[in-house]
């Protein structure tokens, strides 16, 4: 397995244009959201480590070289696992796949099946206890990768208020929520884009103002314009209404303040420090 790491992104953008999908195809077959695997592949968030047997299938490749990728592994380490995997009389592919057959996440499953091949005396103690401590150390690194920490910061610009100002403020949150785990991000980019698009649609403002607010533990969002008119939720139906019911859902808190030349509608959602989302 000697050679260059292909990062786990170069590896997934690979795959996919290999099978002639797009992003949202590829999402759709790994059963995760598209924002998810567009950060995926950007390297900008990481996969929970549930995922990764999913994704070594997809890729077709090992666990070993889906963990070499992820360089939580070294070459070294890598190397040894792949010569020993052979001596249990299976493939790398095989030796994740049998791991299905027993229960619990993804370290228990692996920890089950290498004490089942010592067991059977298709790899001797040595081997078991060397898999053990890699994987060990593999699960004290994704536990570690998943406790870190975003970068505060802030984003505010006057965008026209046409129908590019959506997408324009979703690239700008992309780019301010880096490190932000995937299910936050999804959320928050939501809220905004339901903000932005009530604005083009119904304010009659010349422009819009997005102004995002990245905190250790709080994300905020206010988006503003001219229109000087009451807006309060109303019941979802065929004609629309869905924005302000998805805030109120969805939100943490959010709320909405006038003054002089407009009115600014603002959400809230609380972060948990948590791993990269699915």
């Amino acid at each position: 397995m000697a050679g260059e790491v292909i990062p786990l992104g170069s590896r997934l953008r690979q795959r996919r244009e290999e099978l002639g999908l797009t992003q949202a195809q590829a999402a759709r077959q790994l059963d995760v959201a598209r924002t998810a695997y567009r950060l995926w592949e950007m390297e900008a968030a990481k996969p929970a480590p549930d995922r990764w047997r999913a994704i070594a299938r997809w890729l077709g490749i090992s666990m070993t070289a889906m963990l070499r990728a992820e360089e939580l592994i070294d070459e070294q380490e890598a190397d040894a696992a792949e010569r020993s995997v052979p001596l249990a009389g299976m493939g790398a592919m095989g030796w994740d796949a049998g791991g299905d057959a027993f229960g619990g996440d993804d370290f228990s499953q692996e920890r089950a099946m290498i004490a089942d091949q010592a067991r059977m005396g298709n790899i001797s103690d040595a081997e078991a206890a060397r898999f053990g401590v890699v994987l060990s150390l593999v699960q004290g690194a994704a536990s570690d990768r998943g406790a870190s920490l975003w970068y505060p910061g802030q984003f505010r610009k006057r965008f026209p208020n046409d129908t590019l100002a959506p997408a324009l403020a979703r690239a700008a949150l992309a780019t301010t929520l880096i490190g932000v785990p995937a299910d936050a991000f999804e959320t928050a980019a939501l809220l905004l884009s339901e903000l932005v698009t009530n604005t083009v649609r119904h304010s009659g403002s010349e422009w819009v103002d997005v102004a995002i607010t990245l905190g250790a533990a709080v994300l905020r969002v206010a988006v503003a314009d001219q229109a000087t008119q009451t807006i309060r939720p109303r019941a979802p139906d065929v004609d629309g209404g869905w924005g302000l019911a998805l805030v109120a859902e969805l939100a943490t808190r959010w709320g909405v303040e006038r003054h002089r030349t407009g009115k600014t509608v603002w959400v809230e959602l609380d972060l948990a420090r948590a791993g990269a989302g699915r």
